[in-house]
């Protein structure tokens, strides 16, 4: 406006110039007014861009500072439920995300299956969208819609839909109604697919390919956390039973001793054998004992509390470690254990496999207890009072 308020000031200027000093003045002024308007037009599109430049650059950063807060807490994570949290949350802060939706492969190679679907929008958010979403029943564990499982695990590369309204096969995957925008990237690691982490908007148009970029990024970093997590458990975890092995089992013993050495308190240890457990395994056969194992371990570990830990000691033998635990608590914890022990039942060939437990318990006192054997050696004696006693018994360790 301001320049076009110029023109025609300058249009009079030039007419008041050629009548009263000629048209030779009148084009030298000309040329100079000319030349000050073409720089004050540079130098606004200059300032334009200059702003659009702090604001890129501002985002960018931003976005820098989400990816650097993804990698860290990410790759701090041992569990895959805590790593699909973050990879939600992060992902939020950076795009414009109404659903996100993470599956896992279920064994190396195998089916992916939803493991996380975040939050719907909160009210202040939807309040500002014409449709109120409902999210479809999708539970964990249940298989991913086969056009998502296929742009991860075959096609090995992200994508972005502007619309679902226009990708029928696209809009299936939508975990509520009305969602118009979808970028996929898959979580690979040396060419194997993890997983895949899928985000949706109400808008269409929402996303762009640097969108797409972001989302790679943060999949990736949260494939590596997985494939970590796999590591991890596979050096900490009995894959038979799901409880801990020995090493790390004798490395949080030692942790808890030294903290009752230099805290006070105390700890148990609860030593546990399936009785008659060889005649499950010679009259049924091996197989059919390892899912006797695994339900009696996910017995064991269904009355232990969270900071409990349980390991498989030997074949049939598992050991518990009770923190912040003397002998009357330690007892009724070995009273329900075994009591859920000798209810556990499975189905092999038409016979109902059970048996019962036998578990001696020691106690680690103020001072640490001495020696971890010593206390591993307790438990043990107790243990076999227990079986001695006629099995099916709880036998706390007497000097």
């Amino acid at each position: 406006m301001l320049l076009e308020s110029g023109n025609v000031a300058l249009a009079w200027l030039l007419a008041a110039l050629i009548l009263r000093h000629g048209i030779v003045e009148a084009v030298a002024l000309t040329a100079l007014v000319l030349a000050v308007q073409a720089a004050l037009i540079r130098w606004g599109r200059l300032r334009g861009e200059l702003r659009r430049s702090r604001r890129d650059l501002a985002s960018r950063m931003s976005e820098l500072d989400t990816l650097h807060a993804v990698g860290r807490d990410i790759l701090a994570s041992i569990e895959p439920a805590r790593v699909c949290s973050v990879i939600d949350r992060e992902s939020r802060k950076i795009l414009d995300v109404d659903y996100c939706l993470i599956a896992l492969a279920d064994s190396p190679g195998g089916k992916l299956r939803l493991r996380h679907l975040g939050e719907p929008p909160r009210p202040e958010k939807a309040s500002s969208h014409e449709t109120r979403y409902v999210p479809q029943e999708l539970p964990a564990g249940s298989e991913l819609h086969p056009w998502l499982a296929r742009s991860a695990t075959e096609l090995k590369r992200g994508c972005r839909i502007d619309d679902l309204a226009r990708h029928p096969r696209a809009g299936e995957t939508a975990p509520a109604a009305d969602l118009r925008s979808l970028l996929v990237a898959p979580m690979i690691v040396e060419e194997r697919v993890l997983g895949l982490v899928a985000v949706y908007s109400a808008h269409a148009n929402a996303y762009d390919d640097h969108g797409l970029s972001v989302l790679n990024t943060i999949a990736h970093q949260g494939a590596v956390a997985i494939e970590s997590a796999h590591h991890y458990r596979s050096a900490t975890v009995d894959s038979l039973t799901g409880c801990f092995l020995r090493d790390y089992f004798f490395e949080r013993l030692a942790e808890e001793r030294g903290r009752c050495t230099r805290y006070g308190g105390s700890f148990s240890l609860l030593m546990l054998d399936v009785d008659g457990f060889k005649k499950i395994n010679d009259e049924h056969g091996h197989i059919a004992g390892d899912r006797y194992l695994r339900a009696v371990s996910a017995a064991i570990r269904g009355q232990l509390r969270s900071a409990d830990i349980a390991c498989r000691y030997g074949g049939d033998e598992f050991c518990m470690m009770l923190p912040q635990t003397d002998l009357a608590g330690a007892s009724v914890i070995a009273e329900r254990i075994r009591r859920a022990v000798g209810a556990t039942v499975i189905s092999e060939s038409g016979a109902a496999l059970r048996t019962t437990a036998s578990i001696g318990i020691a106690v680690s006192l103020g001072d640490g207890g001495g020696p971890i054997r010593d206390l591993l050696r307790n438990a043990d004696a107790a243990l076999y009072r227990a079986k001695r006693n006629g099995r099916d018994c709880v036998v706390p360790f007497a000097a």
